[in-house]
């Protein structure tokens, strides 16, 4: 059975269980709603192919275009990172670049990633109510548990670096409210630091659970049991250590996040127990970056969502239609950005060449997704990346640089060198402003289609350079925190901050 396959009938088993209206709009108790030819949970809860089928169709929601497969990635997210704009007047765009949160062309979507973000999350606690709930036993069981904690502290962790202040400025400040229930009502409030321990909490449970997780490549159909292929496909035992660094540094803890970005780095060794054949993990060298350049990027993809149903989207987005102000089109300080006047016969950053296409007029389309319309028709598009291991690597970078300068330049530069260019020069990163000046412009050149920029220039507090690398938006937190839903309330929230 293929990946496609089982996703697309672990997609329809989850959506007897759920309405699909839930990712449309808010739903009282949806879980006691049964519509003819739904299953209840109890049925399908009932052996472990049933917790596999809630599992991939949790996978399946998160792809929609309003959520990972568009908004969070490519779309919403990264355009405030000024990594894209659909050219147009006419278009959002326009006021989303401008960060007018309230315009009535561009709040439905701040409201839409809420509202589908926790209807996910409600999915994903009905799972947990199940594995915590459920006589079965068994490893299998014990990893999809895993994930499904993994999976809660993710999509809150991505809410709270959308809809609240950064951690590091203003953690005893109000949070988000964070769901341990299927039902969307009567969530508690908790402050960001609160929401951060719940997180990190959840994440503890899943690293435990997933301690049996051992490959991250092996192709499908390798297993008796395929839930165990292509891990990389699932919030995994590597990538559950990767979202640990993520999270950390992001919390201004540098030693914790250094001590979980250079776990994963270290797994490249451990990694190399895998069955004979089976894809290592660890950085490609340059002749085989265009490999690792999308999803699945083997050898480099800590987690990533398999979603070949927004093919055309991702198409019709960036490729379509490619004159002016027809197309979502890439910034246009491309080359100043990689440096490309710099480019030798032995160092030449290749993401330049395979991430963006030249076009006539001035323009870029970004090609990282999806080159033409021949890889389209082939499907060669196959999902996205979320998590991946070059991250690691700035990471630790970042958490060495005051206290081991040599060794935090020695993992910029070995990203560096998997990408085709030389060691940086010492003059641009010998303080710690140009340092991270240098890897701000390290992400932006690294991550595109990620949603990663926006998060990146927040966590720094930075101003933005705007997508013609002309003007600086300044830091603030108009800019960085997106207004909450004024239905919100809906969801029977409660108003004060509480303690858990």
């Amino acid at each position: 059975m293929t990946t496609q396959n089982i996703l697309s009938k672990a997609l329809a088993t989850m959506l007897t269980l759920v309405p699909v209206t839930l990712l449309m709009t808010s739903c009282d108790k949806f879980l006691d709603i049964q519509p003819k030819g739904t299953m209840p949970k109890e049925v399908l809860f009932r052996d472990e192919q049933g917790f596999k089928d809630a599992l991939y169709g949790i996978y399946a929601s998160m792809a929609d275009a309003s959520l990972y497969g568009g908004n969070l990635t490519y779309g919403f997210v990264d355009k405030l990172g000024q990594m894209f704009m659909y050219n147009n007047t006419e278009n959002e765009d326009t006021y989303i670049l401008r960060y007018d949160y309230m315009n009535l062309k561009v709040r439905p979507t701040i409201d839409q990633i809420w509202t589908n973000q926790y209807a996910v999350i409600a999915y994903v606690n009905e799972l947990i109510d199940a594995y915590e709930t459920t006589d079965l036993k068994g490893t299998t069981l014990d990893m999809i548990g895993g994930e499904a904690y993994a999976l809660r502290a993710f999509l809150h962790f991505d809410l709270l670096r959308l809809y609240t202040a950064d951690y590091a400025q203003r953690a005893g400040q109000s949070g988000i409210p964070y769901a341990y229930k299927a039902d969307l009502q009567n969530k508690q409030l908790y402050s960001i630091e609160d929401s951060y321990k719940n997180i990190l909490a959840d994440l503890d449970k899943a690293e435990k659970l997933l301690a049996s997780d051992v490959s991250l490549y092996l192709p499908m159909g390798t297993s008796i049991d395929v839930y165990l292929d292509e891990r990389y496909a699932h919030l995994n035992k590597y990538a559950v250590s990767a979202l640990k660094a993520r999270i950390y540094y992001t919390m201004g803890d540098l030693t914790e996040a250094a001590t979980y970005a250079r776990k994963v780095i270290d797994a490249t060794a451990t990694t190399a127990d895998a069955p004979e054949g089976t894809m290592k993990l660890g950085l490609v060298e340059k002749g085989d970056f265009e490999r690792v350049k999308r999803y699945p990027a083997q050898g480099e993809l800590l987690f990533g969502l398999y979603a070949p149903r927004i093919a055309r989207t991702v198409y019709d987005t960036f490729l379509q239609n490619t004159a002016s102000g027809s197309f979502t089109e890439a910034r246009t300080d491309l080359k100043e950005l990689y440096e490309t006047d710099k480019f030798t016969a032995t160092s030449v950053d290749l993401r330049y060449g395979l991430y963006y296409k030249e076009l006539s007029g001035g323009l870029t389309a970004f090609t990282r997704l999806l080159s033409n319309e021949a890889e389209l028709n082939k499907g060669d598009f196959e999902g996205l990346t979320l998590i991946r291991l070059p991250e690691m690597y700035y990471i630790l970078s970042e958490c060495l640089y005051d206290s081991d300068r040599t060794q935090s330049i020695e993992l910029l530069n070995a990203v560096r060198k998997s990408r085709g260019l030389a060691e940086i020069d010492p003059a641009k990163v010998d303080t710690k402003e140009k340092y991270i000046s240098e890897m701000m412009r390290e992400r932006m050149r690294e991550m595109p289609g990620e949603g990663q920029i926006f998060f990146a220039y927040k966590h720094y507090n930075l101003p933005i350079l705007d997508r013609r690398g002309k003007e600086s938006i300044p830091a603030s937190n108009e800019i960085y925190i997106l207004p909450w839903p004024e239905k919100e309330r809906e969801f029977g929230f409660t108003a004060e901050t509480n303690k858990k």
